[in-house]
Protein backbone atom coordinates (compact mmCIF):
# COMPACT_ATOMS: atom_id res chain seq x y z
CA UNK A 1 0.00 0.00 0.00
CA UNK A 2 1.49 3.21 -0.82
CA UNK A 3 0.94 6.40 0.97
CA UNK A 4 0.04 8.63 -1.80
CA UNK A 5 -1.85 7.14 -4.78
CA UNK A 6 -1.27 9.93 -7.67
CA UNK A 7 -4.34 9.85 -10.31
CA UNK A 8 -3.98 11.68 -14.09
CA UNK A 9 -6.39 11.32 -16.29
CA UNK A 10 -4.89 11.21 -20.03
CA UNK A 11 -6.24 12.01 -23.57
CA UNK A 12 -4.21 13.20 -25.55
CA UNK A 13 -1.47 14.70 -23.87
CA UNK A 14 1.31 13.11 -25.67
CA UNK A 15 3.40 16.10 -25.98
CA UNK A 16 3.48 17.32 -22.68
CA UNK A 17 3.37 13.49 -20.82
CA UNK A 18 7.22 13.35 -20.41
CA UNK A 19 7.06 16.05 -18.44
CA UNK A 20 4.41 15.31 -16.21
CA UNK A 21 5.77 12.17 -15.56
CA UNK A 22 8.84 13.29 -14.59
CA UNK A 23 7.95 15.23 -12.13
CA UNK A 24 5.44 12.91 -10.19
CA UNK A 25 8.20 10.01 -10.52
CA UNK A 26 10.91 12.02 -9.88
CA UNK A 27 9.30 13.34 -6.40
CA UNK A 28 11.39 13.53 -3.20
CA UNK A 29 8.59 11.53 -1.60
CA UNK A 30 8.92 8.11 -2.88
CA UNK A 31 5.89 6.55 -1.26
CA UNK A 32 3.46 6.36 -4.39
CA UNK A 33 1.90 4.83 -6.77
CA UNK A 34 0.46 7.08 -10.08
CA UNK A 35 -2.38 5.45 -11.83
CA UNK A 36 -2.53 6.86 -15.55
CA UNK A 37 -6.32 6.23 -16.76
CA UNK A 38 -6.27 6.99 -20.33
CA UNK A 39 -9.46 8.01 -21.66
CA UNK A 40 -9.01 6.25 -25.28
CA UNK A 41 -6.26 8.47 -26.92
CA UNK A 42 -5.77 8.55 -30.23
CA UNK A 43 -2.45 9.80 -30.08
CA UNK A 44 0.50 8.24 -28.61
CA UNK A 45 -0.31 8.43 -25.06
CA UNK A 46 -1.31 4.89 -24.62
CA UNK A 47 2.35 3.87 -25.84
CA UNK A 48 4.04 6.22 -23.72
CA UNK A 49 2.57 5.53 -20.65
CA UNK A 50 2.99 1.50 -21.02
CA UNK A 51 6.68 2.18 -22.09
CA UNK A 52 7.46 4.43 -19.11
CA UNK A 53 5.69 1.83 -16.75
CA UNK A 54 7.32 -0.92 -17.70
CA UNK A 55 10.52 1.17 -16.42
CA UNK A 56 9.01 1.97 -12.80
CA UNK A 57 6.76 -0.41 -11.49
CA UNK A 58 5.00 2.74 -8.69
CA UNK A 59 3.35 3.16 -12.52
CA UNK A 60 -0.08 2.07 -13.37
CA UNK A 61 -1.99 1.97 -16.48
CA UNK A 62 -5.62 1.90 -17.15
CA UNK A 63 -7.54 2.43 -19.96
CA UNK A 64 -11.20 3.62 -20.88
CA UNK A 65 -13.72 1.28 -22.07
CA UNK A 66 -15.02 4.22 -23.70
CA UNK A 67 -14.33 8.21 -23.68
CA UNK A 68 -16.06 9.87 -20.87
CA UNK A 69 -13.91 12.87 -19.61
CA UNK A 70 -12.16 13.32 -17.21
CA UNK A 71 -14.54 13.13 -14.36
CA UNK A 72 -15.03 9.31 -15.24
CA UNK A 73 -11.42 8.67 -14.91
CA UNK A 74 -11.00 9.84 -12.19
CA UNK A 75 -13.61 8.03 -10.40
CA UNK A 76 -11.82 4.64 -12.19
CA UNK A 77 -8.30 6.26 -10.77
CA UNK A 78 -10.03 6.29 -7.07
CA UNK A 79 -11.82 2.79 -7.49
CA UNK A 80 -8.31 1.52 -8.61
CA UNK A 81 -6.03 3.61 -5.85
CA UNK A 82 -4.45 1.48 -3.10
CA UNK A 83 -2.57 4.87 -0.96
CA UNK A 84 -3.88 6.48 2.61
CA UNK A 85 -4.34 10.11 0.07
CA UNK A 86 -5.35 10.45 -3.09
CA UNK A 87 -3.86 13.08 -5.02
CA UNK A 88 -5.28 14.69 -8.68
CA UNK A 89 -3.05 16.24 -11.64
CA UNK A 90 -3.67 17.22 -14.89
CA UNK A 91 -1.30 15.56 -17.66
CA UNK A 92 -0.08 18.70 -19.26
CA UNK A 93 0.75 20.09 -15.85
CA UNK A 94 4.04 19.69 -13.45
CA UNK A 95 4.49 19.99 -9.77
CA UNK A 96 7.82 20.69 -7.97
CA UNK A 97 10.28 17.75 -6.72
CA UNK A 98 9.22 18.41 -3.26
CA UNK A 99 5.21 18.84 -3.54
CA UNK A 100 3.91 16.07 -2.30
CA UNK A 101 6.66 15.47 0.44
CA UNK A 102 4.93 18.29 1.98
CA UNK A 103 1.53 17.69 1.55
CA UNK A 104 2.15 14.81 3.32
CA UNK A 105 3.84 16.26 5.56
CA UNK A 106 0.55 18.36 6.31
CA UNK A 107 -1.93 15.84 6.19
CA UNK A 108 0.64 13.32 8.69
CA UNK A 109 0.83 16.13 11.14
CA UNK A 110 -2.72 17.54 11.29
CA UNK A 111 -4.44 14.36 11.17
CA UNK A 112 -6.71 16.37 8.63
CA UNK A 113 -8.65 14.42 5.77
CA UNK A 114 -8.27 17.71 3.66
CA UNK A 115 -5.43 19.29 3.34
CA UNK A 116 -4.76 22.49 0.76
CA UNK A 117 -1.68 23.48 -0.86
CA UNK A 118 -2.29 27.63 -2.52
CA UNK A 119 0.84 27.62 -3.95
CA UNK A 120 0.87 27.48 -7.95
CA UNK A 121 1.46 29.34 -10.82
CA UNK A 122 0.30 29.32 -14.72
CA UNK A 123 2.15 28.87 -17.78
CA UNK A 124 1.39 29.95 -20.48
CA UNK A 125 2.06 28.34 -23.48
CA UNK A 126 4.56 29.61 -26.25
CA UNK A 127 5.00 32.91 -24.60
CA UNK A 128 7.06 32.50 -21.44
CA UNK A 129 4.32 34.65 -19.40
CA UNK A 130 3.57 33.11 -16.01
CA UNK A 131 1.25 34.31 -13.12
CA UNK A 132 1.55 33.13 -9.66
CA UNK A 133 -0.96 32.68 -7.39
CA UNK A 134 -1.46 35.37 -4.41
CA UNK A 135 -2.94 35.23 -0.57
CA UNK A 136 -6.40 35.34 -2.66
CA UNK A 137 -7.71 38.05 -0.48
CA UNK A 138 -7.20 36.18 3.39
CA UNK A 139 -3.97 33.45 3.14
CA UNK A 140 -1.56 34.20 6.13
CA UNK A 141 1.98 33.29 5.61
CA UNK A 142 1.82 30.13 8.51
CA UNK A 143 0.00 27.34 7.67
CA UNK A 144 -3.45 26.80 9.80
CA UNK A 145 -7.66 26.22 9.14
CA UNK A 146 -9.67 28.62 7.98
CA UNK A 147 -13.11 28.56 7.92
CA UNK A 148 -15.06 26.42 5.25
CA UNK A 149 -16.94 29.07 4.11
CA UNK A 150 -13.96 31.32 3.63
CA UNK A 151 -12.18 29.02 1.15
CA UNK A 152 -14.59 27.86 -0.82
CA UNK A 153 -15.41 31.60 -1.70
CA UNK A 154 -11.74 33.20 -1.97
CA UNK A 155 -9.72 30.04 -3.07
CA UNK A 156 -10.62 28.37 -6.44
CA UNK A 157 -11.87 24.98 -6.44
CA UNK A 158 -8.86 23.47 -8.43
CA UNK A 159 -8.34 19.79 -7.59
CA UNK A 160 -4.70 19.97 -7.82
CA UNK A 161 -4.34 22.04 -5.18
CA UNK A 162 -5.62 19.54 -2.88
CA UNK A 163 -4.71 16.07 -1.00
CA UNK A 164 -7.34 14.32 0.07
CA UNK A 165 -7.53 10.80 2.69
CA UNK A 166 -8.65 8.25 0.14
CA UNK A 167 -11.11 6.43 2.87
CA UNK A 168 -12.78 9.70 3.83
CA UNK A 169 -13.68 10.03 0.05
CA UNK A 170 -14.57 6.09 -0.07
CA UNK A 171 -16.92 6.19 3.00
CA UNK A 172 -18.72 9.69 2.06
CA UNK A 173 -19.55 8.53 -1.36
CA UNK A 174 -17.57 11.73 -2.62
CA UNK A 175 -17.31 10.61 -6.58
CA UNK A 176 -17.04 13.03 -9.90
CA UNK A 177 -20.50 13.76 -11.45
CA UNK A 178 -21.36 11.93 -14.38
CA UNK A 179 -21.39 15.18 -16.68
CA UNK A 180 -18.22 16.48 -19.31
CA UNK A 181 -16.87 19.51 -20.53
CA UNK A 182 -16.19 21.64 -17.68
CA UNK A 183 -16.99 21.97 -13.49
CA UNK A 184 -15.95 18.94 -12.14
CA UNK A 185 -13.85 20.56 -9.67
CA UNK A 186 -16.17 23.09 -8.45
CA UNK A 187 -18.44 19.50 -7.87
CA UNK A 188 -15.95 17.94 -6.21
CA UNK A 189 -14.23 20.43 -4.22
CA UNK A 190 -17.58 21.44 -2.71
CA UNK A 191 -18.88 18.10 -1.96
CA UNK A 192 -15.78 16.94 -0.08
CA UNK A 193 -14.97 19.99 2.00
CA UNK A 194 -18.46 21.49 2.74
CA UNK A 195 -19.19 19.42 5.50
CA UNK A 196 -16.05 20.03 7.19
CA UNK A 197 -16.05 23.29 9.65
CA UNK A 198 -12.52 24.35 8.18
CA UNK A 199 -10.22 23.38 6.05
CA UNK A 200 -6.09 23.75 6.51
CA UNK A 201 -4.50 25.41 3.78
CA UNK A 202 -0.72 25.90 3.59
CA UNK A 203 1.33 27.64 0.91
CA UNK A 204 3.86 24.89 -0.08
CA UNK A 205 5.90 24.13 -3.38
CA UNK A 206 4.31 25.15 -6.85
CA UNK A 207 2.17 23.50 -8.96
CA UNK A 208 2.47 24.15 -12.75
CA UNK A 209 -0.46 25.02 -14.42
CA UNK A 210 -0.03 24.83 -18.29
CA UNK A 211 -2.19 27.16 -20.15
CA UNK A 212 -2.87 25.78 -23.66
CA UNK A 213 -4.50 27.87 -26.50
CA UNK A 214 -8.56 26.80 -26.17
CA UNK A 215 -10.15 26.19 -28.88
CA UNK A 216 -13.22 28.12 -30.17
CA UNK A 217 -15.79 25.27 -29.34
CA UNK A 218 -14.40 24.85 -25.66
CA UNK A 219 -15.06 28.41 -25.24
CA UNK A 220 -18.33 28.49 -26.28
CA UNK A 221 -19.36 25.42 -24.44
CA UNK A 222 -16.95 26.21 -21.10
CA UNK A 223 -19.83 28.36 -19.30
CA UNK A 224 -22.62 25.92 -19.98
CA UNK A 225 -20.77 22.72 -18.91
CA UNK A 226 -20.10 25.11 -15.62
CA UNK A 227 -23.85 25.75 -15.04
CA UNK A 228 -24.77 21.91 -15.50
CA UNK A 229 -22.41 21.07 -13.27
CA UNK A 230 -23.17 23.45 -10.55
CA UNK A 231 -27.15 22.10 -11.11
CA UNK A 232 -25.63 18.59 -10.66
CA UNK A 233 -23.83 20.01 -7.20
CA UNK A 234 -26.91 21.96 -5.85
CA UNK A 235 -29.12 18.62 -6.45
CA UNK A 236 -26.54 16.65 -4.73
CA UNK A 237 -26.15 18.83 -1.64
CA UNK A 238 -30.16 18.53 -1.54
CA UNK A 239 -29.89 14.81 -1.78
CA UNK A 240 -27.60 15.00 0.92
CA UNK A 241 -29.29 17.70 3.16
CA UNK A 242 -25.90 19.75 3.20
CA UNK A 243 -26.67 23.48 3.52
CA UNK A 244 -26.97 25.47 -0.13
CA UNK A 245 -27.38 28.92 1.45
CA UNK A 246 -24.25 30.68 0.96
CA UNK A 247 -22.55 28.56 -1.71
CA UNK A 248 -21.89 29.92 -5.31
CA UNK A 249 -24.10 28.21 -7.78
CA UNK A 250 -23.14 28.96 -10.89
CA UNK A 251 -20.85 30.86 -13.21
CA UNK A 252 -21.57 32.33 -16.58
CA UNK A 253 -17.67 32.31 -17.97
CA UNK A 254 -17.42 32.67 -21.41
CA UNK A 255 -21.05 31.66 -22.01
CA UNK A 256 -23.03 31.42 -25.19
CA UNK A 257 -26.75 30.83 -25.50
CA UNK A 258 -27.37 29.75 -28.98
CA UNK A 259 -30.02 27.49 -28.64
CA UNK A 260 -33.72 27.29 -27.00
CA UNK A 261 -32.55 24.19 -25.11
CA UNK A 262 -29.47 25.68 -23.75
CA UNK A 263 -31.67 28.83 -21.96
CA UNK A 264 -34.38 26.96 -20.98
CA UNK A 265 -32.11 25.07 -18.59
CA UNK A 266 -29.92 27.96 -17.77
CA UNK A 267 -33.31 29.82 -16.98
CA UNK A 268 -34.71 26.88 -15.04
CA UNK A 269 -31.91 26.85 -12.41
CA UNK A 270 -31.31 30.49 -12.05
CA UNK A 271 -34.92 30.93 -11.29
CA UNK A 272 -34.79 28.09 -8.98
CA UNK A 273 -31.75 29.55 -6.80
CA UNK A 274 -32.59 33.51 -8.13
CA UNK A 275 -33.39 34.73 -4.37
CA UNK A 276 -30.79 32.89 -2.70
CA UNK A 277 -28.12 34.68 -5.53
CA UNK A 278 -30.15 37.88 -4.85
CA UNK A 279 -29.58 37.42 -0.49
CA UNK A 280 -25.82 36.70 -0.89
CA UNK A 281 -25.26 38.61 -4.14
CA UNK A 282 -21.43 39.42 -2.65
CA UNK A 283 -20.49 35.85 -3.49
CA UNK A 284 -20.99 36.60 -6.81
CA UNK A 285 -19.29 38.56 -9.79
CA UNK A 286 -21.21 41.13 -11.63
CA UNK A 287 -21.31 38.73 -15.04
CA UNK A 288 -22.87 36.07 -12.86
CA UNK A 289 -25.46 38.89 -11.17
CA UNK A 290 -25.97 40.36 -15.12
CA UNK A 291 -26.74 36.72 -16.46
CA UNK A 292 -29.25 36.04 -13.61
CA UNK A 293 -31.21 39.16 -14.67
CA UNK A 294 -31.04 39.01 -18.12
CA UNK A 295 -31.94 35.31 -18.31
CA UNK A 296 -34.46 35.28 -15.97
CA UNK A 297 -36.26 38.30 -16.97
CA UNK A 298 -36.80 36.79 -20.41
CA UNK A 299 -39.96 35.07 -20.38
CA UNK A 300 -38.32 32.65 -23.55
CA UNK A 301 -35.82 32.58 -25.89
CA UNK A 302 -36.76 34.81 -28.44
CA UNK A 303 -37.63 37.90 -26.18
CA UNK A 304 -34.07 36.61 -24.84
CA UNK A 305 -32.49 37.07 -28.82
CA UNK A 306 -34.23 40.28 -28.77
CA UNK A 307 -33.03 42.13 -26.11
CA UNK A 308 -29.38 40.17 -25.75
CA UNK A 309 -26.48 38.96 -27.54
CA UNK A 310 -26.74 35.03 -26.83
CA UNK A 311 -22.93 35.51 -26.60
CA UNK A 312 -23.67 36.84 -23.52
CA UNK A 313 -20.95 36.99 -21.36
CA UNK A 314 -18.45 37.93 -23.71
CA UNK A 315 -20.57 41.13 -24.90
CA UNK A 316 -21.01 41.89 -21.58
CA UNK A 317 -17.40 42.45 -21.27
CA UNK A 318 -17.31 44.03 -24.42
CA UNK A 319 -19.74 46.59 -22.66
CA UNK A 320 -18.00 47.14 -19.74
CA UNK A 321 -14.81 47.84 -21.31
CA UNK A 322 -16.66 50.46 -23.83
CA UNK A 323 -17.53 52.08 -20.47
CA UNK A 324 -14.28 52.06 -19.03
CA UNK A 325 -12.62 53.60 -22.38
CA UNK A 326 -15.32 56.40 -22.33
CA UNK A 327 -14.36 57.61 -18.84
Amino acid sequence: MAEISVIIPVFNTEQYLDRCLDSVLGQTFQDIEVICVDDVSTDGSAALIERRAGKDSRLRYIRQEANAGPGKARNRGIEAANGRYVYFQDSDDWIEPDLLSRMHQMAAGTGRDVIINSSFVKEYEGTGRKEYGTRFGFLEDEPRAYDTATVLLLFPPVLWARLYRRSYLTDNNIWFPDLSGGGEDNYFTTLAELPLSDLFVFRGPYYHYFQRDNSLAHIKEAGYDFIKSFKALYDELLLRSLPVQGIRLFYAGPLVIDSEEKFNYIRSFLQEIRQQVLDHSERYIALDLYLLEAVTSSPDYRHFLASHNPNISIDFIRNRMKQTLRK
